[in-house]
């Protein structure tokens, strides 16, 4: 600020003397003024070269005395010379005031208002009902979810903003993974948030609260409100907190301050296609999202076109609990369960998937998921070889015969080449070629030597079972079966090696055996023993079919399975699957009259595997390491050997179905990922024409859905050919034999999450078309509690707190933190006014006409 001589403040207290008449507009006139005026409020006299007053007044006596010795020698009047030397003086203290820069100022000052950032949660965990009425009760029926309170919230604070916008300025910014300034509209004069829907799918609170600082950097802030429900992927940084101690930072907290359960769908599979009247197994995996106390619930298949319900089954917190009752399950983690489904009608068929919980559950759209399906009215096409009538050969044969839904044969081939034949259809000579092999679904390979197929209709079959999905299901006996079959084709079919210390020979059991069902049978369908609920089944451990105590009992006698084969883990291929399993007689704990307990660890330690599947190319095999079931008929008749053999037959069946009338096959594992999961996609040639196309590679577009329709490219996938034969695994080349590839894979990872289309431009594979769901690990529907304490964290090192959705009335009597900003003042200079000029001139002029009065010039 420019300095000010003493006698400024005499001529202040002139200026506003004159200001307050009308000779201040006279006298501005007279100076010449232009933007500034004598006697306006905050106009004041400044010197441009400011001097101390001690210099001032020194240069004023100076100027004084100077002027004297000046005509203090001079003749004439001693009055006339002092006037003369007072004028001189006054030129002199003229000069020195118009060389200080004399000047008019007004400071020019502005207030800046404070700022008020408004924060609100844009993440799709906003849909949650979890958010009480205000006064509500904890009933289900008194919730809504946080979006509902969110905008409730913000219609009760409304009033108080526009208070606050009255001398504030107030920044809406949404955020989810990050912070954005939201649109805004104006309604009756006053500044609204445009919300649109909550669609984020991760929330960072502590990004967001960086961006918005940093959007509001160097400005004066008075308050940082954020409405959130707490939930975040990221931490408060050091950092950060350092920043928020020069705001109060204020949260209201949405959502239910406890812990809610919530019960989810997360994955429901049924095969493709399937038979009418065939048990068909719909596989569902359910998570518990929520905490709290989970609820019971019921998971039905409904029927999407009739609203029937096809089947369910009930779970209970406890199956959570206990892993589901797989012991390869962590316990508390997903549980899956089968429902199985008797389908009547043939068409194509879409089944609602659903869970029905006991009580009100938090997200209503991950309670259902669908599973289409296309159902065929034909019999399933079997041909069945054995090498002698043994006793499951006889029950295998009359059930072939019997059921309805199969039609085939059942020949005993014998070295002589005389071949005893039985079924439906007879046979007037054996399938030889590969188009010979295509008539069946399912081919049973008994207990006979393996050269009684040649070499060619070894490969023939095996190229049958990896192109078009057909199924073998293999009956170990102790004649061949499985030792001669090694270095046969068919070897690769088989789920265990021939090779090792024991070479082609497998153990076999010493002492009694019964049989134990696994997880995965009651996945695929398989080895469903018990009664329906309500038949009466007896001692069952639950479900729509439960498993039959009686079977694995070794105290009923008829249970005991005498001839078993004994295979070692060492021998089992990786791909193999165990559906059940052989427990040996002494393995098993019974006391008396007790209720027979499910095996425990020791006794499934000194089991073997007695039910084997594998996927082979396109197909499945399935081996069965005894042939003693026919025993069981001493229990329950015919019964439980029908309910063994044939939906074991239907299953591997169901693999031929869904590639009826398919030129390729695409296959995407899995279907759902999370971001950066590689996903495995495979495409299998079924057609001929296809094959001998001899493709080097198979070229896929991926394309990404777009939330509102449309979609953009997502990356080209090229799939190259998979190696050259079809090992014990799940079929990844052609099958020995074939010279072109039938398999083409490529791994593919996504970095976004969303929903993907896979497709091809190839006209000859116009109908390979997949989907994939990608999610990010840290998707926010998978995480439901609230996080308020956070949110009372962000406002610890200041005046900031946790406000109640109806306490926002207090941001009313949020401390000022505007500031005043001082900027250029206004200046209007004096010493370059004509009135400067004219008074120098004029006392010059009176000091020259008074040394002519005196004669002194």
């Amino acid at each position: 600020m420019l300095g000010l001589l003493h006698l400024d403040g005499l001529v202040s207290v002139l200026m506003s003397g004159v200001g307050a008449t009308e000779g201040g507009s006279w006298l501005s006139g007279l100076l010449g003024l232009r933007d500034l005026n004598l006697g306006d409020e905050g106009v004041s006299l400044e010197l441009a070269h400011a001097v101390p007053a001690w210099a001032a007044a020194l240069l004023v006596v100076g100027a004084i005395a100077l002027a004297g010795l000046t005509y203090r020698r001079l003749q004439g009047a001693v009055a006339w010379r002092a006037a003369l030397a007072g004028l001189r003086a006054l030129v002199i203290v003229l000069l020195l005031v118009l060389l200080a820069g004399p000047m008019l100022t007004r400071p020019n000052l502005a207030t800046e208002a404070d700022w008020v950032v408004v924060l609100v949660d844009r993440s799709s965990s906003m849909t949650i009902p979890d958010a009480p009425f205000e006064g509500g009760g904890d009933g289900g029926a008194e919730r809504r979810t946080r979006e509902a309170q969110l905008r409730a919230t913000l219609d009760a604070a409304y009033p108080t903003l526009d208070v606050l916008a009255a001398d504030r300025r107030i920044l809406w910014l949404g955020f989810d993974a990050g912070a954005y300034e939201l649109e805004t509209s104006v309604e009756g004069g006053r500044v609204r948030p445009v919300l649109g829907e909550p669609t984020g799918r991760r929330t960072a609170i502590g990004a967001s609260l960086g961006e918005a600082l940093s959007l509001v950097a160097a400005r004066p802030v008075a308050a940082v409100v954020v409405m959130s429900d707490g939930r975040s992927i990221d931490q408060i940084g050091e950092g950060l907190r350092e920043r928020l101690k020069r705001v109060d930072v204020f949260g209201v907290a949405l959502g239910s301050p406890e812990a809610l359960p919530d019960l989810a769908i997360t994955r429901a599979e049924g095969p493709r296609a399937a038979f009418v009247n065939d048990t068909v197994p719909v596989n569902v995996r359910i998570e518990r999202l929520g905490q709290g106390q989970t609820p019971g619930a019921t998971v039905r298949v409904v029927d999407t076109a009739t609203g029937l319900v096809l089947g369910e089954q009930r779970v209970e917190a406890e199956d959570f609990d206990a892993g589901g009752g797989d012991p390869g399950r962590e316990s508390g983690g997903p549980l899956d369960t089968t429902i199985t489904v008797r389908p009547g009608d043939a068409g194509r068929a879409e089944w609602r998937v659903e869970i029905v919980p006991d009580t009100p559950d938090l997200i209503a759209r991950n309670n259902v998921e669908s599973v289409e399906i296309d159902l065929v009215d034909r019999p399933v096409r079997v041909l069945y070889f054995d090498g002698y009538p043994r006793w499951d050969q006889r029950y295998i044969k009359n059930l072939l015969l019997r059921e309805q839904s199969i039609t085939g044969s059942a020949l005993i081939l014998s070295p002589d080449r005389r071949y005893a034949q039985d079924g439906d259809v007879l046979l007037t000579v054996l399938p030889r070629t590969y188009e010979d092999w295509q008539a069946y679904d399912v081919v049973i390979l008994g207990d006979f030597r393996a050269d009684l197929l040649s070499q060619d209709q070894a490969r023939s079959l095996a190229r049958h079972v990896a192109t078009n999905g057909a199924g073998v299901l293999w009956i170990g006996g102790s004649g061949a079966t499985p030792r001669s079959w090694a270095g046969n084709p068919l070897a690769s079919l088989l789920p265990m090696t021939l090779s090792g210390p024991g070479g082609a020979d497998v153990a076999v059991w010493d002492e009694d055996v019964t049989i134990w069902r696994t997880a995965l049978a009651e996945r695929l369908g398989v080895l469903e023993l018990g009664d329906p609920a309500g038949v009466g089944a007896g001692d069952g451990a639950g479900g729509p079919a439960a498993w039959p105590m009686q079977v694995s009992d070794p105290r009923t006698g008829w249970s005991l399975l005498r001839w078993v084969q004994r295979i070692e883990a060492e021998r089992i291929k990786a791909t193999a699957e165990v559906l059940a399993v052989g427990v040996p007689e002494s393995a098993w704990r019974v006391r008396g009259g007790e209720p027979l307990e499910p095996p425990g660890t020791e006794a499934l330690a000194a089991a073997s595997p007695l039910v084997l599947s594998m996927r082979y190319g396109a197909g499945r095999v399935m081996y069965v390491a005894t042939d003693e079931i026919w025993r069981w008929r001493y229990g329950r008749g015919e019964e439980l050997s029908e309910r063994f053999w044939i939906p074991l037959v239907r299953a591997l069946a169901r693999e031929r179905l869904a590639r009826t009338g398919q030129r390729a096959v695409l296959e995407i594992t899995p279907g759902r990922a999370r971001v950066d999961q590689p996903v495995r996609v495979v495409v299998r040639l079924i057609d001929q024409a296809l094959v001998d196309r001899r493709s080097e590679a198979i070229e896929l577009r991926v394309r990404r859905l777009g939330p509102t329709g449309g979609s953009t490219p997502a990356g080209v996938l090229r799939l190259a050919p998979e190696g050259g034969g079809v090992s014990g695994s799940a079929g990844t080349g052609g099958v020995e034999g074939l010279d072109a590839p039938t398999t083409f894979a490529a791994t593919w990872v996504a970095t976004t999450p969303g929903r993907y289309i896979v497709e091809t431009d190839d006209t000859l594979l116009s109908d390979l078309v997949g989907e994939i769901e990608v999610s990010h690990p840290d998707d926010e529907l998978r995480r439901l509690e609230t996080d308020h304490a956070l949110l009372a964290s962000l406002g610890e090192a200041n005046g900031g707190r946790v406000l109640g959705a109806g306490e926002m009335a207090s941001l009313r009597d949020l401390p000022s933190r505007a500031r005043t900003i001082e900027g250029r003042p206004d200046v209007e200079t004096l010493w370059d006014k004509p009135l400067a000029l004219v008074l120098l001139l004029g006392l010059l002029v009176m000091e020259w006409v008074g040394r002519r009065v005196i004669k002194l010039s």
